[in-house]
C-alpha cells in the first residue's frame, strides 16, 4: 500500500478497511458484546423464536460488514481519506475541536473541506441492517437511533486518534502506581 498516498485505489481502500473484519480484536469485541447481550437477554438483539448467543454474534458481526462496506464505497466515490488523521494543533480545547471536525470533513484534491460522507454512510449502513435483522425493531426511529449510535463511535474515534500518545504515555505511570501499592503475600509457614 502507498502509505504516504493520498488517492487510494478501490482494492487499497478495500483491503485496509476490510482487514477490520478478519482481525482477532473484531471476533472478541463481537464475542463479548453477544455475551453481555445474553446475559441482559435484550430483546432487540434477538429473533422472537431464539436467544441463541450466535444469533446475536452474527448480527453484530453483520451490522459492522454493513458499515465498513457502505463507508468504503461512498469514501471509494466522493475520494475520501480513511485513513485517522491527527491535527498536529496545539492546546486540548483546539486538539479537541480538529479532531471532532475531522469526522464532519474531509479535505478534497485542492485541500478545502468538504463534507464527509463516508462515517455518515457507514453509520447508516450499520443502522439500516440492525433495521433489517432484529425483527421486533423495524421503525425508522430505531434505524436512525441505532446510526446515531454507530455515528457517535466516529467522534470517539477520533478523539481517540487524536490524544492516542498522551493516553498511552499514562499506561506505564497507572500501572507503577498500583503495582506500588500491592503486598505480596509472605508465607508464615516456612
Amino acid at each position: 500500500m502507498r502509505v504516504f498516498s493520498t488517492n487510494l485505489s478501490l482494492a487499497e481502500r478495500s483491503c485496509l478497511e476490510f482487514s477490520e473484519l478478519a482481525s482477532p480484536g473484531l471476533f472478541a469485541q463481537s464475542a463479548f458484546s453477544a455475551g453481555v447481550s445474553q446475559w441482559r437477554n435484550s430483546p432487540h438483539m434477538r429473533r422472537p423464536d431464539s436467544d441463541d448467543i450466535a444469533v446475536r454474534f452474527e448480527h453484530l458481526y453483520e451490522r459492522r460488514a454493513a458499515r465498513i462496506t457502505a463507508e468504503t464505497l461512498v469514501g471509494y466515490l466522493h475520494h475520501e481519506d480513511p485513513r485517522p488523521r491527527v491535527s498536529g494543533k496545539q492546546g486540548n480545547w483546539r486538539r479537541t475541536g480538529a479532531a471532532l471536525l475531522s469526522v464532519l470533513e474531509s479535505p478534497d484534491q485542492n485541500g478545502s473541506n468538504r463534507i464527509a460522507l463516508a462515517p455518515l454512510a457507514g453509520s447508516l449502513g450499520s443502522g439500516f441492517t440492525s433495521m433489517a435483522l432484529y425483527q421486533r425493531q423495524t421503525s425508522i426511529g430505531y434505524c436512525l437511533e441505532r446510526s446515531a449510535l454507530v455515528y457517535s463511535h466516529y467522534f470517539a474515534r477520533a478523539l481517540y486518534h487524536e490524544f492516542a500518545p498522551e493516553i498511552w504515555s499514562l499506561a506505564p505511570k497507572f500501572a507503577r502506581k498500583y503495582h506500588s501499592t500491592i503486598v505480596p503475600v509472605v508465607d508464615s509457614a516456612r
